[in-house]
């Protein structure tokens, strides 16, 4: 009787002991298939990190890049070293390569970073990046949801300044920066910029910018963008652009325009189609160009990349001498966000 009271009791802690393994594992009990199937799935992860260790490197060594700049242009306002935490940065890098049957191949690049300066007790913000300058605003386009249906247009340059941008609300923001464009050009620059945003009703905005900026190749110009935005569903936006740009060293006025509809039909996945059209008045072919195209965007092996296929044709005319033809354009595009 005893033998068997002390067999029930080993049985009990047994038991006992395979219930607690279980239970701090947090693993149901699995068949031998089950098993194979799991390690196989947990070794394909392993792989693919393995595989894409070094994009986790890239953005790191750019992160640690800016972060460095940051601290080193903090300097000049004071200790650095006071300030032990991280540097508020964000940005973003894109490379693509191009395909015109009218211009041949070119290699778009473009880099925007910004952070703001603890020891001006953060009223400042440095701005570095390579990019369109009429498009490169202080806190502007910065957020990832956003990053899904952007695309931008337009030659990039070099440019390096320090912003000054009130706390203000969605509706409207103010901003004034200074510094070089144009690489080793050395092109000095300063502008103010005013963003307003308009809510018409739950499915319409418009936004306005409006600059007032002074340049050493251009003198002193005036910039003004006008978006006006549709959405009739979230899955679904409409967007129409025009921008303009007159200055002291620029015959007439410079304009861009666009008319483009974003369909996301997922979790940071999109298409569009966009129609675009850009000129100078008083130029020889007022019409430079206008063109269309089919955009394919979408996340790319991390939450952070972003993988964008276009293409479309465009109709370019420099020359009166030059007849104007429907040409071939592919584009392919990379884009990494990183920061805040």
């Amino acid at each position: 009787m005893q033998i068997t009271q002390f067999n029930r009791l080993l049985a009990i802690i047994a038991a006992s002991f395979f219930v607690a393994q279980a239970t701090a594992q947090e693993e149901p009990l699995l068949l031998p298939v089950e098993k194979k199937v799991k390690a196989k799935a947990e070794d394909e992860q392993d792989t693919d990190d393995l595989e894409l260790g070094w994009l986790d490197g890239l953005q790191s060594g750019v992160e640690s890049s800016v972060e460095n700049t940051a601290r080193w242009i903090d300097n000049f306002f004071g200790d650095s070293r006071a300030f032990d935490g991280d540097y508020d940065s964000k940005g973003r890098l894109s490379v693509g390569p191009e395909w015109s049957q009218y211009d041949g191949w070119k290699v778009r690049s473009s880099f925007r970073a910004q952070f703001t300066l603890p020891n001006t007790e953060e009223r400042f913000s440095a701005i570095i990046g390579r990019t369109n300058f009429d498009d490169f605003t202080v806190e502007e386009q910065t957020s990832y949801r956003g990053s899904v249906i952007r695309s931008d247009r337009g030659d990039q340059e070099w440019i390096v300044g320090l912003g000054f941008n009130p706390n203000q609300g969605e509706a409207n923001r103010f901003s004034i920066s200074a510094g070089i464009r144009g690489g080793l050009k050395a092109d000095l620059y300063t502008h103010a910029r005013y963003l307003y945003q308009y809510r018409i009703d739950e499915f319409k905005q418009v936004r306005t910018r409006s600059s007032l900026f002074w340049r050493d190749s251009d003198g002193y110009g005036f910039n003004q963008r006008i978006d006006i935005e549709k959405s009739a569903s979230p899955e679904w936006l409409s967007r129409f652009t025009i921008d303009a740009t007159r200055a002291e060293r620029i015959d007439g006025i410079r304009w861009h325009g666009s008319f483009a509809v974003y369909h996301l039909y997922g979790n940071e996945r999109a298409v569009a189609g966009e129609i675009w059209y850009e000129g100078e008045t008083k130029q020889e072919v007022p019409l430079r160009e206008w063109g269309l195209r089919a955009i394919h965007r979408r996340q790319f092996a991390r939450d952070w990349l972003y993988l964008e296929l276009s293409g479309g044709l465009h109709w370019p005319r420099e020359e009166l001498a030059h007849r104007r033809e429907a040409q071939w354009l592919i584009g392919l595009e990379f884009e990494m966000w990183f920061g805040n």
